[in-house]
């Protein structure tokens, strides 16, 4: 017999026994504590990986429906404090967690709805199975229970409608979902286009660089960064570079003002939005220019009128050369990132205008570089021709010379070729030192060496010495000088080099009559150099000062030099700061005039007294011993066999050992020194002189190292005079009779 319906009852629920509740509570209760424990301290910063409905399926098992509710309302909350409170904003935009946090929820009903449906379901089938065993037993013990059954299939009947509602109901939930599906879309596509504005921005970023072309215009750039403006920048309808200038509004560049432009308006720099930009020299921002009335914005000739600006300053060489303004037709608030933009466009435009000048700089430059090597290449040429000239000659008049020697009936023609090879050898020698003095001049070397000196003293020297070549013309110098001493606080050696080159050049060009130098005191001193000569044209006036002028005229005397001492003068009366002057009438003479400013006069100096020459040189060097010191041996050999000529009495020396040998060996009261000698430097026969206490009444150096910082360590180390080869014998014997006369005067004469 089959069981009775209690025990089927008992059956069956013993098939899907339900855990306690206690227990159930207490593995719910942990399942959710663990989830939000890492929802909320271990991924605090990023989302959950795991899915935050897994602890509702726990009620799967334990079958619950009031633990199902309590925990989704748990975890809801959970989910709601970290997307709202702990989630960082850089995870998830402000503007998102709201979407995030409503998707999170309606997951977790949706999970909610189903499990608990699936309860419903799982219950329901029990006790449909409950029913169908009841049901079989009620067939089995007869037809007395077939109305129980039909009351049951009823009841599951109105089971099946309500399962359709809650069908119905998921439906309605899901056609809800569609809309907010619809609305993310919509929300998407908004971000999409702020994402296409900020590629072009990119964009525009990318090829900024081609700003920094040196072919381009200001203008074209400047109306290139406006153009960027109006790419980056949402919601700006125009923008425009001022130049920073008080009396006009200048604009450099712009863009958006439409095909009509902008209106004339006469609005001025000093009223304009501009304006506060470039006097705080920083960027600024209008929100509304209604709240402004004393500022004005450019006028468009169609469409709506600009309302707001932003405005940052454009830097070139430390200081604002123009404002970037970029403005709206609406009124606005301008945030953060708007400044950060108009700051880099406008640094943008900074960097391409300091490209684009110093691009036209160096092509200034360039250019400047390529007519100085035209220049120089000129120059070079014009050398070469004068130096191939008396090389030549040289060449040329050594050979006649080996004949006429060779050949009696031609011997009396060997002093007239002896004087023509030492013209052309003395024009090469020439040329060649101006050329060095002023390569030497133009690569900035030309210090001041800044001394106290007299200069009465200096020009009668150079007078001095500029009188055996005037004598040999049959001209006569004459000379006027101020009643008392003028010193002076300059560089001597420059000024020096000026005198002697004024006065060469009058004895050059004076054929007969004679040289007036005459300084004359008043605010200023000045130095006057007249001659009788030939005179110069009055176009030529301003080019006598260009180097080789000489060499472009056609018509010029080769012997008279190359043309480069008025440019050497020129350089060197500049560095002096003093000033030259020149007048000239062809066929009376030239004045050349050396202005010295005030400021260089320090006061009257010692007395002095003015050498006058003498006739009878050989009388005056008769009997001086002079040791010669030179390595090369023509040199040694010419040197020796005129002063010798001169009266006299020379010891050369080819080395530094010897001329320390002969000094011990004997007295001598002039030392003509080379520095650059084959054993040793000619420096150490000067330290050797002072550590020894021999006495040589004068010590001249002869060198061709004439730089500034030789000249003052020989003159430190005792030397009285430093003479640049090539040097004549008119300067050499200049040099030592100097030291004679002073000797003279001091109790020192000559020995015999």
């Amino acid at each position: 017999m089959p069981p009775p319906p209690h025990e089927l009852m008992t059956s069956s629920s013993s098939n899907g026994t339900k855990p306690p509740l206690w227990l159930s509570t207490l593995i719910c209760a942990l399942a959710v504590a663990f989830f939000g424990w890492m929802r909320l301290f271990v991924f605090q910063d990023r989302i959950f990986p795991v899915s935050v409905v897994l602890p509702l399926l726990l009620c799967l098992w334990n079958r619950s429906k009031g633990l199902l509710h309590a925990m989704a309302v748990i975890l809801s909350g959970v989910t709601a404090l970290k997307i709202l409170v702990i989630l960082p904003e850089d995870i998830v935009a402000g503007n998102y967690k709201w979407f995030w946090l409503a998707s999170e929820w309606v997951n977790i009903g949706v999970v909610t709805l189903a499990i608990h449906s699936l309860l419903g379901v799982h219950t329901r089938l029990d006790e449909k199975q409950h029913r169908l065993e009841v049901l079989n037993l009620e067939l089995e013990q007869g037809n007395a229970e077939l109305a129980a059954r039909e009351e049951e299939i009823a009841r599951q009947n109105e089971e099946l409608q309500s399962q359709t509602e809650e069908l119905e109901q998921q439906s309605e939930e899901l056609r809800q979902q569609a809309e907010e599906l619809e609305q993310q879309g919509s929300d998407l596509q908004e971000l999409n286009r702020e994402l296409m504005r900020r590629e072009k921005g990119l964009e525009t970023l990318l090829h900024s660089g081609r700003w920094m072309r040196g072919d381009m215009s200001e203008s074209y750039v400047m109306s290139g960064v406006c153009q960027a403006a109006l790419q980056i920048l949402d919601e700006v309808a125009a923008a425009e570079v001022i130049a920073v200038q008080r009396d006009a509004y200048e604009v450099w560049g712009d863009c958006g003002f439409g095909l009509q432009g902008r209106m004339d308006d006469g609005i001025s720099f000093e009223r304009s939005f501009a304006c506060l930009a470039a006097e705080s020299e920083r960027t600024a921002g209008l929100n509304d220019i209604h709240q402004r009335h004393d500022l004005r914005l450019p006028s468009l000739r169609a469409g709506r009128p600009l309302a707001s600006a932003i405005a940052s300053p454009i830097w070139y060489e430390g200081k604002v050369v123009a404002i970037l303004c970029v403005y709206s037709v609406e009124p606005r608030e301008w945030t953060d990132h708007d400044f950060s933009i108009s700051e880099w466009l406008a640094s943008q435009g900074a960097l391409a205008l300091q490209s684009i000048r110093i691009q036209k700089e160096l092509e200034t430059r360039r250019r400047d570089a390529e007519d100085a090597a035209l220049q120089k290449s000129r120059f070079l040429a014009a050398v070469s021709h004068d130096v191939r000239t008396p090389a030549n000659a040289i060449s040329l008049l050594a050979e006649l010379v080996e004949r006429a020697s060779s050949d009696p009936q031609q011997a009396h023609r060997v002093p007239e070729l002896a004087r023509s090879l030492w013209t052309n050898a003395r024009s090469l020698v020439e040329l060649v030192s101006d050329v060095l003095d002023l390569t030497r001049l133009d690569s900035g070397q030309a210090d001041l060496h800044v001394t106290e000196f007299l200069l009465n003293e200096l020009v009668d020297a150079e007078v001095f010495q500029a009188e055996t070549a005037a004598a040999g013309k049959g001209l006569t110098i004459a000379k006027v000088m101020p009643p008392v001493p003028v010193k002076l606080a300059t560089d001597p050696t420059k000024l020096k080099r000026v005198i002697s080159n004024l006065l060469s050049n009058a004895v050059k060009f004076t054929e007969r009559g004679s040289v007036r130098v005459e300084v004359t005191i008043g605010s200023d001193v000045r130095i006057s150099i007249t001659d009788t000569g030939i005179g110069i044209p009055g176009d030529a006036l301003n080019k006598v000062f260009d180097e080789f002028f000489q060499l472009r005229n056609p018509e010029r005397n080769r012997e008279k030099g190359a043309g480069l001492g008025l440019a050497i003068c020129r350089r060197l009366v500049a560095s002096l700061g003093c000033t030259l002057s020149l007048e000239s009438i062809v066929g009376n003479g030239t004045t050349f005039t050396l202005i010295i400013p005030g400021e260089l006069v320090v006061g009257p100096g010692l007395s002095h007294r003015e050498i006058i020459p003498e006739p009878g040189f050989q009388a005056r060097m008769h009997g001086l011993r002079v040791l010669l010191v030179e390595d090369n041996e023509v040199a040694r050999a010419s040197v020796e066999e005129l002063l010798a000529g001169e009266g006299a009495k020379v010891i050369a020396a080819a080395d530094g050992r010897s001329a320390l040998s002969s000094i011990a060996q004997a007295g001598f009261d002039i030392l003509l020194l080379d520095l650059n000698l084959p054993d040793m430097d000619g420096t150490a026969i000067l330290q050797h002189l002072a550590q020894s206490g021999q006495t040589i009444a004068r010590k001249i150096v002869i060198s061709g190292d004439a730089r500034p910082e030789r000249i003052d360590q020989v003159r430190t180390l005792g030397a009285d005079e430093v003479l640049a080869k090539p040097v004549s014998l008119a300067r050499i014997r200049a040099a030592i009779l100097k030291e004679a006369e002073a000797s003279d005067q001091n109790g020192f004469g000559t020995t015999t």
